[in-house]
């Protein structure tokens, strides 16, 4: 993806990707049993606009459209439905829902200072975002230690060079700082 239009020159369109919001309250210590209590919501990412910084301003602006709405809290308990029904028809349910995005994008903030494992520094994280369905892409945004490391997975057939993608987040951040 370059300035709005792919490399073969189609014009693009928003793409939707499915995004984890926590619906823990924010400053809740976590519990000792921790379980998942997500929600994954459709972010529709504008990807057609031309500036990086209106590309950006909106993604954020549609992000926290989503997650003041009823949205997340609706879509848990769907998953949640969609859990206690047949193993074939939650596939099937599942697999619908995937196909309806290109992927799973995360955004994780770990700890801000390094933390010890068995007494050694522990240098870097790398997280991979979960996938269903027949997804094209996933986005691991993870921050660590005031460093963030952004990791793609993606399907080799539909995304045959994966090195683009690095090489375009490179150039998308280029163009933010200028």
């Amino acid at each position: 993806l370059t300035h709005g239009h792919w490399d073969r020159g189609d014009d693009v369109l928003d793409l939707t990707t499915m995004v984890p919001v926590n619906l823990r309250p924010p400053g809740v210590p976590l519990p000792r049993e921790l379980g998942n209590q997500f929600a994954l919501v459709m972010l529709p990412l504008p990807t057609g606009l031309r500036s990086p910084l209106l590309r950006l301003a909106e993604t954020k602006r549609r992000m926290d459209s989503i997650k003041n709405s009823p949205e997340a809290v609706l879509t848990f308990g769907l998953i949640n439905a969609i859990g206690r029904t047949h193993p074939d028809v939650e596939r099937f349910l599942v697999n619908f829902f995937a196909a309806k995005t290109i992927g799973v994008t995360t955004n994780v903030a770990g700890p801000t200072t390094g933390r010890y494992l068995a007494g050694a520094l522990v240098c870097g994280v790398l997280g991979w975002v979960p996938g269903s369905g027949e997804q094209t892409l996933g986005i691991s945004i993870f921050t660590y230690d005031n460093t963030v490391r952004v990791g793609f997975k993606a399907d080799a057939d539909s995304v045959p060079h994966p090195e683009r993608l690095v090489d375009a987040l490179e150039q998308e951040l280029d163009d933010l700082q200028r």
